[in-house]
């Protein structure tokens, strides 16, 4: 017993004890918003759906009532692409007649839905409810721990203030995309991937470094931008010496070899070596009329997700570069940067605030310089009144991210 505690118990009890900082520090910042946020969505999630009017180009899921399964308090967490990563749970990968003109789910990547089909690997008949109970727990609890993970990293390996750390999880919180945190969907798990793989690199652990960055190009495609941002990190460790370059580097081939091996199933399911490319392609990408009309999106005269979306943009993007340019370790600026411009290699603007929502250094710069409590409190109350606007029409099938 006495070898169990110090082995488990003790480093659990540790990582909640912070250097200078309250010892309520996981209920104010954490476990209390965290609550708070999921209740208020739930209420918005019920009030929404029955007196908004659902978006009626998607006609089959409003007369069946729900989107994955019965549950409402589990379904309004489940949308657009949770149908195609539940489509993996249950059947597997599964090419289209024309990989590069229709869609598949050959174009979302395996660990989440792998891990969210848990006992479904044993062969067991399971109900949809499980399925989407499963990967919407999974993705709560991870958003926990990655928030536990980001608070203690600004404070001990960042060195900045615990008030920095509040006001970054404040704003996380609040961001109007973070619902997606909470739905069946990547985002907590790539966070989680991604703060922790930044914990281990910037504390010289190189193998768990190697397997997070490996599970992160498992998990989407801005796995690679985590890749190469731990590999700056790593570098940047020897100052850039490549003589001080150890075998230790090679932990990151972890990440290569993950991918490899999914390109691998891949081909042995469409016979097709560059299947998650063409796959992806199919979903719209650098293509000619996205690059001759880039902002067609923002064309209607009314304010939409996309305007919104533009300036989210443009304040990541102005972040990022702040972060390369004035923080000493550039791989967060590197990391903030490559993830902005994923997204916005189309110029549709699709999807931007989701993309926005897992890059940490952002929320830890605005965290740490919105200082002034009267501009954080008004810069909360836009962002979550956003989110209630965005989450009731999630739930009524309207496109938000």
């Amino acid at each position: 017993m006495a070898a169990f505690f110090q082995r488990i118990v003790f480093p659990i009890k540790q990582f909640f004890t912070i250097p200078n900082t309250s010892a309520r520090w996981f209920w104010d910042s954490v476990l209390f918003p965290f609550l708070v946020t999921r209740s208020i969505w739930e209420l918005v999630g019920y009030f929404a759906y029955g007196n908004y009017v659902p978006n009626p180009s998607y006609l089959h899921h409003i007369e069946r009532g729900y989107f994955l399964t019965r549950i409402f308090a589990l379904d309004i967490f489940a949308r657009w692409d949770s149908g195609w990563y539940f489509s993996i749970i249950r059947d597997g990968y599964r090419p289209s007649a024309d990989l590069t003109q229709s869609y598949s789910n050959m174009a979302f990547f395996p660990l989440y839905p792998y891990l969210v089909k848990s006992l479904g690997w044993l062969g067991l008949d399971l109900p949809n409810g499980y399925y989407v109970f499963v990967g919407v727990l999974l993705s709560n609890l991870l958003f926990i721990v990655a928030l536990a993970l980001l608070y203690r990293l600004i404070i001990v390996e960042l060195g900045l203030s615990e008030e920095t750390a509040k006001r970054t999880l404040g704003l996380i919180f609040v961001f109007p995309a973070s619902f997606y945190f909470a739905s069946f969907y990547t985002e907590s798990l790539f966070l989680f991937l991604a703060v922790a793989g930044f914990t281990f690199a910037l504390r010289e652990k190189w193998l768990p470094t190697g397997i997070l960055a490996a599970l992160a190009v498992l998990t989407r495609s801005q796995g690679v931008v985590l890749l190469l941002a731990l590999v700056w990190l790593y570098m940047e460790k020897r100052r850039w010496h490549w003589r001080e370059i150890r075998s230790s580097i090679l932990w990151f081939a972890l990440a290569p070899l993950a991918l490899l091996l999914h390109f691998y199933h891949l081909y042995l399911k469409s016979g097709r070596v560059f299947a998650l490319f063409e796959a992806m392609s199919a979903w719209g990408g650098l293509s000619d009329s996205n690059l001759g009309d880039p902002f067609r999106n923002l064309i209607n005269p009314w304010l939409d997700v996309f305007k919104i979306d533009l300036v989210f943009a443009l304040l990541f993007l102005a972040c990022g570069v702040y972060i390369l340019w004035k923080w000493p370790n550039k791989a967060y600026g590197l990391f903030a940067l490559l993830m902005c411009f994923l997204p916005l290699y189309t110029g549709l603007l699709v999807s931007v605030s989701r993309y926005m929502l897992i890059i940490f250094p952002v929320f830890i710069l605005l965290g740490e310089k919105l200082k002034d409590r009267n501009a954080y409190d008004a810069v909360r109350a836009v962002w979550f009144a956003l989110q209630i606007l965005y989450f009731a029409g999630w739930v009524n099938y309207y496109w938000i991210a």
